[in-house]
């Protein structure tokens, strides 16, 4: 790490943190479906889109020269996050839970310019692209009660696809041993798919009803729904794009991976 005046040219980074995305449309059909749902019902709770998420990686880094270094980077994102909302249709009580999950793998190169500040300290600017390969993982359950009798129906959708992106940040090194260092570094990344392809399952149980069926080459779908004299953001799964009197800007629904992550790990030159 020849920032710290080390003789060593390769550098691997291993770090964890946070990360927080916007999460696109999908994120703006998870509050809609809260607001459409809110004009004929009285509602306790929300849904909630999984804006904030863990992420780990590593990347090996070969320096030249004194300041700026090549890196090849592969790391780990999830975001998850469960939430519902209940409601009563006449005699009928329902909840509705939502279960959206995306995970990502970025394999990123970077170019590093080190700036050191004092002999044991060094700043560190990065930028580069990447390729981003996500798996969303959408799970919509209905739960109901019927004058004591319980069904509920279930749909789970799963897509996997990958994406060119971009990511710059600036990190802070300060050295603890002559072959190791204590990383903090804050990026951004700007990243989207859409498009998004694959299979689902459609099912229901309990003491009213019982079915289930399977398939594959449904879409995320993303509309604008006018409702009372409203419009509400919508996303749905179906084979077939959507097409309604009252739909506007009907596409695939993106899935934006753009945001900012924060991490602290470790250094160690060689």
């Amino acid at each position: 790490m020849v920032s710290f005046g080390y003789s060593q040219s390769f550098g691997l980074k291993l770090s964890g943190g946070l990360s927080h995305a916007g999460g696109g449309d999908l994120a703006k059909g998870i509050k809609g479906e809260t607001e459409y749902l809110g004009v004929d019902y009285s509602l306790t709770g929300e849904f909630q889109a999984p804006y904030l998420g863990m992420e780990i990686g590593g990347e090996l880094i070969y320096y030249f020269g004194s300041k700026f270094g090549i890196g090849l980077g592969v790391g780990y994102s999830r975001h998850a996050k469960e939430s519902a909302v209940s409601y009563n249709i006449d005699l009928v009580g329902v909840q509705e839970t939502l279960k959206p999950k995306y995970s990502v793998v970025p394999i990123t190169a970077n170019l590093h310019y080190l700036l050191a500040l004092s002999p044991n300290l060094s700043l560190d600017l990065t930028a580069g692209a990447g390729y981003y390969l996500a798996t969303l993982d959408w799970d919509h359950r209905m739960d109901m009660e019927i004058m004591g009798y319980t069904g509920n129906f279930e749909y789970i959708f799963k897509s996997t696809k990958g994406t060119v992106g971009f990511q710059a940040g600036l990190g802070l090194e300060m050295k603890i041993t002559s072959k190791a260092a204590l990383v903090w570094t804050v990026w951004g990344r700007y990243a989207s798919i859409s498009e998004l392809k694959g299979d689902w399952t459609d099912k229901a149980g309990g003491e009213l009803w019982s079915y289930e069926d399977s398939g594959s080459g449904g879409y995320a779908w993303y509309y604008d729904l006018r409702y009372g004299g409203q419009t509400y953001a919508r996303v749905v799964f179906d084979t077939d794009k959507p097409v309604g009197s009252n739909f506007s800007d009907v596409r695939y629904a993106k899935l934006s991976l753009t945001g900012i992550v924060t991490t602290v790990g470790l250094k160690f030159g060689f």
